[in-house]
Order: structure tokens, then C-alpha cells, then sequence
């Protein structure tokens, strides 16, 4: 099943060449079913995205053995010693969670924990609140297990962005009804198409990152280079829409500028929920 749905032979080829130099293209020879020369927009998907989370596991892996090695030089970059404050909150499994991670000294969940309890001190409206008392768990389950709750966190956003899919492609549809009497599936395979651009343009930003930290290249430009990734991507969405959809120039600006804030708000709900669900579930 595996093999079949990742065998591409030279159709690969013709679907990169094409998703990338002609910005939504690849979407229009779906509309007039002409796919035999292409891959399929679900596997094309599913290929982008698990290369993406791929590349991005492995370049949070090197940052976190980074991080590891200099724990035990990170200096305390606060006057709270302790986490005492935060006892009021816990019951007794917590609190032994909480032991162990302060005696972790330089490590990043402590500076978590040691920040909290300033802020339940010095803020009498956080002081014995239902927030802290309902939040204070979750986020010491999370810091206890730091590599387990990345692990399920990102496999759970790559369910949520998947799922997230057919809701912009609604989107789509009610912005452009009766442009063209496109379907729905029609618009579901542009977001597709559109989402493996992303995935492919992040997939590069995240190796360009790992560059970066080698230190053998020049800091600035690959700054630069990054910066010109994201705006090309985004770039790359707008002729997308005014290829695909054949509306006119100022239609199609204005259209962007509204999808984009409202991609913008959905997606960011969605990372919030995913974050809210992962941290309840583990």
C-alpha cells in the first residue's frame, strides 16, 4: 500500500516542474481531467507533508542535543530559587513531577516553572486563580516528558493540518461561487496543490536553518535567503489564485488580502486547539 501510493516514476517529475513554474497550472489540468501525466494531489500531499515533518524532527533533534550540551552552563535568569509557589496548585504526584524538573538545572522547563511562580507572587488576579490551577498541570506533564510531548504534538498537528484542508477548500468555494462552476472537490485539489508548495517552501526553510547552525555560511544571507522563500511563497499563492480562478487582477488582490487573514485566523485556531487537545491527551 505504501509503495503504491509513493511509486511516482517520471509522472514525479512532470507534477514538480509543473507545480512549481506555473503557479496553479497543475490545479487547472485536474479541472480539464487531463491527470494521467501527474500525480494524484492526495499523494503529492501526503509526499511534501512527511518530508517536511521528516527534515523538521530531525533539524529539532539536532537543536535540542544542542541544547543539552550547554544545559549545565545556562546561568539562572531569575531571582526566583525556587518553586514553592506552585505547590498551592499540585497534589502530590505533581509536586514530585515538579521535583524533578528543577533538578534539572539549566534546562528550559525549569526556567518555565521558576518564571510562573514570580508571576503567581507578584500578580494578585493569576494568585490562586481557576487558570493556573486548571493550565499548571498540563504544562508540567508536558515539561516532565519534553521529547514524548513534542513527538505527539507534531503528529498531531499533521493530522489537523490535513483535516484543516477541506475546510479552507470550503473557503475557497463560498469566495469564488459561480466563478467558472467549479466543484468542490476542484477546490479541495487546489488547496492541495497549494498546501505541498508550503510544505516543500518549509521543508528548504528548515533545512537552511540546519545550515545556518553549522556556522560555515554567512548568517545574513541566509536570512535573506529565508525571507525570500516565505515572500516568493506568497507570491506564489496569489498567481496560483489568479491563474487557477481567471478572475482579474484587482479581484484577485483583494480576494488574496481577505483569504489570507482568514487562513491566517482558522489556521491559528486550529494550532491552538491541537495544542489544547495534545496537552489534555497526554
Amino acid at each position: 500500500m505504501l509503495e503504491e501510493s509513493f511509486h511516482f516514476d517520471g509522472r514525479f517529475a512532470n507534477t514538480l516542474k509543473l507545480l512549481l513554474l506555473k503557479p496553479g497550472e497543475l490545479s487547472r489540468e485536474f479541472s480539464l481531467n487531463r491527470r494521467a501525466r501527474y500525480v494524484p494531489a492526495v499523494r503529492l500531499y501526503l509526499f511534501t507533508s512527511l518530508l517536511f515533518f521528516f527534515v523538521f524532527a530531525l533539524d529539532a533533534g539536532s537543536r535540542a542535543e544542542s541544547a543539552r550540551a550547554i544545559d549545565t552552563d545556562l546561568p539562572d535568569v531569575t531571582a526566583q530559587t525556587d518553586t514553592r509557589p506552585l505547590n498551592h496548585y499540585l497534589d502530590s504526584e505533581y509536586r514530585a513531577k515538579v521535583a524533578l524538573i528543577e533538578a534539572r538545572k539549566g534546562s528550559f522547563g525549569r526556567l518555565v516553572l521558576l518564571q510562573w511562580a514570580i508571576l503567581i507572587e507578584s500578580d494578585d488576579e493569576l494568585n490562586d486563580s481557576d487558570v493556573s490551577r486548571a493550565l499548571l498541570p498540563l504544562v508540567v506533564d508536558a515539561l516532565v516528558s519534553p521529547k514524548r510531548t513534542f513527538d505527539v504534538l507534531i503528529d498531531n498537528v499533521a493530522i489537523a493540518i490535513f483535516v484543516f484542508l477541506p475546510l479552507y477548500a470550503l473557503v475557497l468555494k463560498l469566495f469564488y461561487l459561480g466563478v467558472n462552476r467549479r466543484y468542490y472537490i476542484e477546490h479541495l485539489v487546489f488547496a492541495m496543490h497549494l498546501h505541498s508548495v508550503g510544505f516543500i517552501v518549509f521543508t528548504a526553510l528548515a533545512c537552511i536553518a540546519f545550515v545556518g547552525r553549522q556556522g560555515n555560511s554567512p548568517t545574513a544571507a541566509l536570512a535573506w535567503l529565508q525571507s525570500g522563500l516565505v515572500i516568493a511563497y506568497f507570491g506564489y499563492h496569489y498567481l496560483s489564485l489568479l491563474r487557477y480562478y481567471g478572475q482579474s487582477w484587482f479581484k484577485t488582490s483583494i480576494k488574496f488580502t481577505v483569504l489570507t487573514a482568514v487562513y491566517g485566523v482558522l489556521l491559528g485556531a486550529t494550532m491552538f486547539s491541537t495544542a489544547a487537545f495534545t496537552l489534555t491527551t497526554l
